[in-house]
This record gives structure tokens, C-alpha cells and sequence, in this order.
């Protein structure tokens, strides 16, 4: 069976959501948590996790049935993901033992859920830490098109000595990576576990073996670095510049001072 996890948006109102499908949508039941939406449906082992982070992690459902409720979702999001950033794993039910690992044939990860064990509450456990995982391939993603985008000055600056862009346009650079670090950092909650086990302790271990088997916090750290670095980098191009433009400041100034002295030297000879 498969487990699917998508970063469709920056933000879902699952208020909105919650009150579409208990009014407009018979075929559904919809439970709302703190920051997450349940929905069920009369198919047996079918489960929907709509988080408020923009992810949606389903169990037991197709690649091309979640298609539709993607797009209902997409309605109650804010700023939409215009590329497609998605994850799948494989579950299976087993005795005893509930872990994840890479697939034996397979080029895919594997989660394993005690049979006695298996319930919503364990699922929804399981689904925190694909959900943030999803949304670090996002931000990742994002940060892969900023290093493809700016490498190009990168090597005109080492082979040229220029960088054929001005200090407006550096700033605008600077302004864009503190953006993508802030709506990481700022407006997401990769840094703490979700208050979902605040409630629900027991539940816990299951959300830190997926963090920890999904390196979530070392990307977190990865990319924080490498955007500090890139940060880094345009400081310097947006020091060069300002000096170099103070540089032509004082190169003007000394020659207005010395054309007037010339003109002040004719003036006094005359």
C-alpha cells in the first residue's frame, strides 16, 4: 500500500476545509485537530491528513485518486506551490514491530506497522513527520533554483572580475534569500515537535523515529547553512559594490576640486 505526502501550498485554512466537507460533502467525514484535518471515507483503510502547513500525507490511495482531492484542497490554500513536490513511501502491516527502512527490491522506503497496533492515531503520528519532511523537499527545492540561478555571477565575478548586475539588483538578491530563510524558519515549525504530542505523549515515539530515520533536523541545519552562506556571499558582492561606487564618488569629486582650482588658478593669472 502506498503512503503519499505533498507540499501543495504555503499555507491551508483548515477551518474553510473542515466546514466544506461537513456541509457540502456527504461522501466524507472530516475531524479537525489543532493544525491538522482528518478525512475518512467509506473506503476501508483510506485516510486523508490535511495539515496547516500546506502538506497532505494519504494512506492507502492511489497516485491518480488523490488528484481530485488535491485540487479541492488547492481552494482553500494560500500561495499554491506551482511545481509538484511530492514523496511516497510503501507500508505494510508486520507482527511486533513498527519501523521504517529502505525497501529490500526497491528503491523506496518502507514503513512497517504492527498489525496489533495499527489506528488512526498511530497514522496521524507517522504523517507529522512526513508532513514537515515534504515540506523541507520544498524548501530544498527552492533553494537548489536559487543556487542554479546565481551561480552564473559566481563565475562571471572568478573569470571576468565583473558581475554585470548593480547594487539594486543585489539587494533584491539579499532580500529574496532572507525571504526563504525567514518563511523556513519564521513561518514554519521544523525547529519543535508539533503540539499535537503535547496531548498525546505516547504517540511521540513514532514522530521522532520518522525525524530521525528523515534526517529532518540535519536539513533543516543543511539548508539553513547553505543559505547563510549564499547570504554571505551578496553581503560581500553588496560591500564591493558600495565601495566601488564610493571609489567613483571620490575619483568625481577630486576632479571637480581640481577643475575649479585650474579655472581659480586662470582667473587669478588673468
Amino acid at each position: 500500500m502506498e503512503c503519499l505526502s505533498y507540499c501543495i501550498a504555503s499555507k491551508i485554512d483548515l477551518s474553510r476545509l473542515d466546514n466544506y466537507y461537513k456541509t457540502g460533502d456527504v461522501n466524507h467525514i472530516a475531524v479537525r485537530f489543532r493544525d491538522v484535518l482528518k478525512l475518512t471515507t467509506n473506503q476501508p483503510g483510506v485516510l486523508i491528513f490535511v495539515f496547516k502547513n500546506g502538506t497532505v500525507v494519504s494512506w492507502g490511495i492511489k497516485r491518480h485518486a488523490i488528484n481530485p482531492y488535491l485540487e479541492t484542497i488547492k481552494l482553500f490554500a494560500e500561495k499554491p506551490v506551482l511545481f509538484q513536490v511530492r514523496d511516497e513511501f510503501i507500508y505494510l502491516h508486520g507482527e511486533d514491530k513498527t519501523a521504517i527502512e529502505p525497501h529490500g527490491y526497491f528503491e523506496v522506503d518502507c514503513l512497517t506497522i504492527d498489525r496489533a497496533l495499527d489506528s488512526d492515531d498511530i497514522k496521524i503520528s507517522i504523517s507529522y513527520g512526513f508532513s514537515q519532511s515534504v515540506k523541507l523537499q520544498y524548501f530544498e527545492t527552492i533553494l537548489e533554483s536559487l543556487i542554479d540561478k546565481y551561480t552564473p555571477l559566481l563565475h562571471s565575478l572568478s573569470t571576468t572580475g565583473k558581475i554585470g548586475v548593480r547594487r539594486k539588483q543585489i539587494r533584491k538578491i539579499i532580500g529574496e534569500l532572507i525571504g526563504a530563510k525567514s518563511e523556513m524558519n519564521l513561518l514554519s515549525n521544523f525547529l519543535y515537535h508539533p503540539k499535537y504530542f503535547w496531548q498525546h505523549p505516547t504517540l511521540e515515539e513514532y514522530y521522532i523515529m520518522l525525524e530521525r530515520y528523515l534526517h529532518i533536523q540535519r536539513r533543516v541545519n543543511a539548508i539553513n547553512h547553505r543559505l547563510d552562506t549564499l547570504n554571505e556571499i551578496f553581503d560581500m558582492f553588496n560591500s564591493y559594490m558600495e565601495n566601488r561606487h564610493s571609489h567613483h564618488l571620490e575619483i568625481i569629486i577630486i576632479v571637480i576640486i581640481t577643475i575649479e582650482t585650474v579655472f581659480a588658478a586662470m582667473n587669478f593669472h588673468f
